[in-house]
């Protein structure tokens, strides 16, 4: 009798410590307050809608008015829908399954899973919603429908996501559903695999806890008493800090099955009644009956028959734990061993047809969900029969109608035809008389075309005298007026009859004045080192305090045309020119770049930019344009106020 009443304890124990084992942090006051500080302080709404979930979940258990409230703030607000899509139904199948509405928890369940398995950034609430979605399910589907979620689900998506915490409370749970059908050997397979992965975390928190309970229980059933004790000290060690946590009554259920082991019935007793008294003061009503079925057990084991049959009828008085059916007919069978060994026959026999009814009524209510599952897809493949047979008559009577039609149709077309023809001859004729209106235009924009090319032409000309006068004045800067002005300030520097400092203060300023206007007439960077080097050193000597030139280069190849390189180097610098005047930008890049034979040169600011409708080109744009001309490239000048100004240049090389 003992070992069948064992058996019956675990599948009671296991059916509602499964939901008993609520995520709850060791530290219960301060998260509570912290989530009420971020609802106070926090800016966000939908952080404030996230923390007011996080109550809702708290309460469900214990407070289902706070908790009811929370999820009500939710429902109520305007905001609701910045929170992500699944997230807000995982929380409402949470306070369902726990109010005991199993079918609408199902409901919200799967509304989450469907919103959520596409949603890689909470992957979390997915795998919480398969695992309480497969819990809500036990009673009617089986443990293996448990094992086969957490197994094809739950886990692999811990392991996917990286997450080690719930990867670990994933195995306890599963070694938990092994316990529910004795395999003991298996499930402390995988409460030692939660074990490993709660090696990696640094801090222990409420899963360490909850594995370590599940190992005393495990150890307890099998029975090892010793291990059971290294387990039960550890979740009393980590506990201690928190007394006022609401797992104590959890550790004292615990603590009551190691002293049972050890057949130690007086102590099991005591901290039966510790963690009922907690349990009610904090009312967690379901874990408080499972306090109140283990003093049975202990009261059968001490063969205190009265007492035993008093706590089984206390249990059915309190309505918790015999909500459901499940549980009610485990109890109504216990009490009939229990009358059936203090010789109450006639009660026994009353509370053993009891359970059978009941037995009958859960078998004939699972059949009748079996049949309705059939039933549903009997009228599904039924309905699509129907709507293939009108898809059938659908497609002949359209094909009838073609038919019909057909010669009406072949009229009609012919008919067609020929105003098609018509309307073509006379559309032809009126294109013939546009193409030779258009063929006297076009030989007007050639001969425009020439006289615009001649003028391009003497532009082009213009332009490149212009530069040979600017490189001949810069050589002889260079080469006569510089070197005068060097032997000047040595020779003065060697007499002591001048004022040396100021003298030569002055003549070095010349020089640096002389040098300045030689690079500007013909840079001889560009020259001797080429156009990256030059572009750089322009970059670096137009740099101004209100701003800064960043420069960058990319593939230039070193055959570049000096016509072409001269052409660049002039457009940056008259663009650089043109941000100094006028764009009062903070930043300017300057980049350009080659690719194969096409050559990019790109310059932009983040000033104050202009509207192009409104401006009229002034000389430096049009300079640009006209040194694009020059070497057959295209330019695009794109601007608009308050956005800056990028323009860019391409050519080929």
């Amino acid at each position: 009798m003992y070992r069948n009443s064992l058996i019956i304890i675990v599948t009671l124990f296991l059916g509602n410590m499964l939901q008993a084992q609520q995520l709850v942090p060791l530290d219960e006051v301060a998260y509570v307050k912290q989530i009420n500080r971020t609802i106070e302080n926090t800016k966000s709404d939908s952080v404030r809608l996230y923390n007011t979930l996080l109550l809702s979940e708290y309460w469900a258990q214990t407070d289902s008015l706070k908790s009811k409230q929370a999820l009500d703030k939710i429902l109520s607000s305007s905001q609701k829908n910045t929170l992500a899509k699944g997230i807000l139904e995982y929380y409402q199948g949470v306070f369902y399954a726990n109010q005991g509405s199993k079918s609408q928890a199902k409901t919200y369940y799967e509304q989450a899973i469907k919103a959520l398995e596409n949603d890689s950034h909470n992957i979390v609430f997915l795998i919480k919603s398969w695992y309480n979605y497969a819990y809500i399910q036990v009673e009617d589907k089986g443990y293996d429908y448990m094992v086969k979620t957490l197994t094809e689900y739950c886990i692999p998506l811990s392991e996917k996501s990286n997450n080690t915490e719930l990867l670990a409370y994933n195995y306890t749970q599963l070694g938990l559903t092994f316990m529910s059908v004795g395999q003991f050997d298996k499930a402390e397979e995988y409460h030692k695999k939660a074990l490993e992965q709660l090696d990696k975390i640094k801090n222990k928190n409420s899963v360490h806890l909850i594995t370590y309970f599940n190992l005393v229980s495990n150890y307890c059933y099998k029975p090892d008493s010793k291990t059971a004790k290294i387990y039960l000290d550890q979740a009393k060690e980590l506990l201690n800090p928190f007394p006022e946590s609401q797992h104590y009554p959890n550790y004292y259920y615990q603590e009551a099955m190691y002293s049972t082991t050890i057949q130690d019935f007086d102590n099991a007793l005591a901290s039966l009644s510790k963690g009922a008294k907690l349990a009610k003061e904090s009312n967690q009503t379901k874990l408080l009956h499972l306090l109140y079925f283990r003093m049975y057990n202990v009261y059968l084991m001490q063969k205190d028959y009265r007492k035993a049959k008093a706590q089984l009828e206390h249990i059915l008085a309190e309505k918790v734990l015999a909500k459901e059916a499940v549980n009610r007919r485990i109890t109504y069978t216990q009490l009939a061993v229990v009358n059936d060994v203090l010789g109450e026959h006639k009660e026994a026999y009353q509370w053993m047809k009891k359970a059978s009814l009941l037995g009958d009524s859960l078998q004939q209510n699972k059949l009748l969900e079996n049949m309705n599952e059939l039933e549903i897809l009997h009228q599904t493949a039924d309905k699509q029969q129907k709507i293939n047979d009108l898809e059938k008559e659908k497609k002949a009577n359209e094909l009838l109608s073609k038919n019909k039609n057909l010669r009406i149709t072949i009229l009609v077309i012919a008919l067609i035809l020929s105003l098609v023809i018509a309307f073509l001859i006379f559309i032809n004729y009126k294109k013939q008389q546009k193409l030779n209106k258009q063929i006297s235009l076009s030989h007007e924009q050639d001969l425009l075309h020439i006289e615009n090319q001649r003028k391009y032409e003497a532009t082009q000309a213009i332009l490149q005298g212009e530069e040979q006068e600017r490189q001949r004045i810069a050589q002889d800067l260079h080469d006569s007026m510089g070197g005068m002005l060097a032997n000047i300030r040595m020779t003065i520097s060697s007499n002591d009859s001048f004022n040396k400092e100021n003298v030569i203060e002055k003549l070095d300023k010349s020089i640096v004045e002389m040098r300045r206007i030689s690079r500007n007439l013909m840079p001889e960077t560009l020259k001797n080192l080429g156009l990256e080097i030059a572009l750089k050193e322009l970059c670096e000597a137009m740099t101004q305090k209100q701003f800064a030139i960043q420069f960058e280069a990319f593939n230039l190849s070193e055959n570049t045309p000096f016509k072409t390189q001269m052409a660049l180097y002039r457009i940056a610098q008259e663009s650089i020119s043109n941000i100094t005047k006028y764009a009062q930008a903070t930043n300017v890049i300057v980049q350009i770049s080659q690719n194969n034979n096409v050559l990019n040169l790109t310059i932009e600011d983040d000033g104050i930019g202009f509207d192009k409708s409104e401006i009229v080109y002034g000389l430096g744009l049009k300079n640009i344009q006209n040194r694009v001309k020059l070497i057959n490239g295209t330019v695009e000048i794109t601007s608009n106020k308050g956005e800056g100004t990028t323009i860019n240049v391409e050519c080929y090389v």
